[in-house]
């Protein structure tokens, strides 16, 4: 596929990265699901809070069309930079925080991950 379309699987067609309610965790390290300390059932993913909204090649595919002209050539760093880093949080070099919780127990029990490159 990517010899036709120049897609990556784990950039274009994966999971969208950012921050994020549900979805799916873009790992930065190995996948590290957390199971309920209760049910003993994998839990399920609430929030993402990441350092970066996107990684500057995917902005075709991930950037809300407000901000897609950032991906042009003729944008200047300084903007692409203003929309890649959005939320201004520094998470190790590339990191995330991501928070689960298991909505088949009483009281929602949650627990987080954190990774980073």
């Amino acid at each position: 596929m990517r010899a036709e379309t120049e897609w990556v699987y784990d950039h274009h067609l994966s999971v969208a990265p950012g921050i994020k309610l549900g979805g799916y965790p873009l790992w930065t390290q190995e996948p590290d699901w957390p199971d309920c300390r209760h049910c003993e059932q994998r839990m399920d993913h609430l929030v993402t809070i990441a350092g970066g909204e996107y990684d500057g090649a995917t902005g075709d595919r991930w950037l809300p069309v407000e901000e897609q002209h950032v991906a042009l050539p003729s944008a200047s760093a300084e903007e692409r930079d203003r929309v890649r880093e959005g939320s201004g949080l520094t998470l190790g070099d590339c990191g995330g925080v991501y928070v689960f919780v298991c909505g088949g127990c009483p009281g929602l029990p949650y627990r987080h991950r954190f990774d980073c490159s």
